[in-house]
């Protein structure tokens, strides 16, 4: 009975002291052993916690790629020597001011690319020739992550559901069968919803995947633009390698399309800056006639609502603070504003703005933040006061090129801001009916992304109908990364269901 006892509690392997049961073999194993012999003589079970490729064991897998990094690079510059890495490492750079781990970043390309891509003159990659010689200097567990790691390539993936704070189910853009893998990454899962684009370099393992380098977000904007640049520079590419495939000519050229997703990005925001109306409008008015007069139009007009004071204007003795609303005549000037963008007379939904007011005993001034609602506003005020007041100057900024970099000048000078602080649940209460609105109005709403026929129509065209889907990706992906900053819980699934869109949920 003792001796059945001891032989219990012993390793299979050794006759040491076990740490615990195998449940692969069902039988006791020992710390060495089982570190020595998992995924090699053990066929490791996905739910074992001591499995680097289980996603029980993500932690673990972790700090062994740590070490593993470390040997890897050094290999890398052994073989290839210190100048090529160097010149690789060049290859690979990017300037992005906004990422501090970009030398990391480029290096980490370059160890990937010398690595695990290029072929020497017998066709050969660096992995390979260190894997004929049983993987020297590497640890057994070492052996396993880069065993998978050998396969990995830097391509452009695509979120489709994000499932909980560090897994998120991904498809590979580039590959055919669009196949849907598990991805475990934190940083990616915490920051990152439904439907994001990401150039990445991914390792697939048996029961997960990893990016082993930090990615880059291909935004909705550059999208098209940058794929389609993407396989116009490979055709070239191949034309003159009949055998180098889209993955290799990425992996070769990462630094390119980093800084061509940036570029891309930068210039696509600055046209859009320049295209909208974003104008800092100002009217300073003296007053010529009754100051009562000009207060009680401002207290009993249905446009005007009193604020306590607006925190960019230096308060001054006797003023009087209005925001300007779209309500009452006011509410004209949204008859030339999209479909999607006009509020129903509900007012729980919210009320359009349209500029600041300012009164004191000399001055009347009106501050909007578009050229469309300042010109309105001067046209309305000029019926409302009259001859009471008299225009005195005018300042009108362009915010847009400011923002764009294209116009040097600052003002100090902010659209109104909230001086008490909404309650969390009424935000949310009015961001609900808001957003129920805005979409009851989108699905018949003439859209140019979709050659200017509405979502219903869409939906029912095959062949605008991926162009619709698409569409709805951005929308979606706006509307979670709003839950996850705000918490408004937002939802347009009833959106998807109007337009038979199923897959999108």
């Amino acid at each position: 009975m003792n001796d059945e006892k001891i032989k219990s509690n012993v390793c299979i392997f050794c006759g040491k002291k076990s740490r615990g049961n195998c449940i692969v073999l069902g039988q006791m194993i020992c710390s060495y052993c089982c570190g020595t012999k998992r995924n090699e003589a053990i066929n490791c079970s996905k739910d074992c916690e001591y499995n680097l490729l289980s996603r029980k064991a993500y932690d673990n897998h972790l700090k062994i790629d740590k070490g593993l990094i470390v040997k890897m690079l050094k290999y890398v510059i052994d073989c290839s020597g210190k100048e090529k890495f160097e010149k690789v490492m060049g290859k690979m750079a990017f300037h992005d001011e906004s990422r501090s781990e970009r030398i990391e970043d480029a290096a980490g390309a370059a160890m990937n690319y010398l690595l695990f891509v290029e072929p020497d003159t017998q066709g050969r990659t660096l992995v390979q020739k260190w894997e004929s010689a049983s993987w020297q200097g590497l640890t057994n567990d070492e052996k396993s992550l880069i065993n998978y790691s050998k396969n990995s390539s830097l391509t452009v993936i695509e979120i489709q559901k994000v499932i909980d704070n560090q897994i998120t189910e991904c498809i590979d853009l580039l590959d055919d069968k669009n196949k849907k893998f598990i991805l475990l990454d934190r940083s990616l899962a915490s920051h990152f919803p439904r439907f994001t684009k990401m150039l990445v370099w991914i390792a697939h393992y048996p029961h997960f995947s990893r990016v082993l380098s930090n990615g880059i977000e291909v935004t909705s904007s550059i999208e098209r633009e940058f794929m389609d640049e993407l396989f116009s520079a490979y055709e070239k590419a191949r034309n003159k390698n009949g055998k180098l495939t889209i993955k290799q000519f990425m992996a070769g050229n990462y630094g390119k399309l980093y800084q061509k997703i940036i570029d891309m990005s930068q210039i696509k925001y600055k046209n859009i800056l320049r295209k909208i109306d974003l104008h800092q409008c100002k009217a300073i008015y003296d007053i010529k006639g009754d100051f009562n007069r000009i207060k009680h139009i401002l207290d009993t007009y249905p446009e005007f609502e009193a604020t306590k004071e607006s925190p960019e204007v230096k308060t001054l003795e006797g003023s009087y603070y209005y925001s300007w609303l779209r309500r009452g005549a006011s509410k004209v000037i949204e008859d030339k504003m999209p479909a999607a963008f006009r509020h129903s007379d509900d007012e729980s939904i919210g009320v359009g703005s349209l500029a600041n007011v300012v009164l004191n005993q000399n001055i009347l001034t009106i501050e909007a933040f578009t050229k469309q609602k300042y010109a309105f506003a001067k046209k309305i005020a000029g019926k409302y006061f009259k001859h009471l007041i008299v225009l005195k100057t005018e300042v009108i900024v362009d915010l847009a090129k400011q923002i764009a970099g294209d116009d040097e000048r600052i003002t100090d000078n902010h659209p109104l801001k909230e001086k008490e602080e909404i309650p969390h649940e009424v935000k949310a209460e009015i961001m609900q009916k808001f957003n129920k609105n805005y979409y009851t109005k989108f699905l018949d709403d003439h859209v140019p992304a979709l050659n200017g026929i509405t979502p219903r129509e869409a939906a029912r065209d095959k062949k605008m109908r991926p162009a619709l889907v698409e569409l709805m990706k951005i929308h979606l992906k706006g509307i979670e990364t709003q839950n996850r900053d705000d918490g408004f819980g937002l939802n347009i699934d009833w959106v998807l269901d109007e337009l038979k869109l199923s897959e999108l949920k």
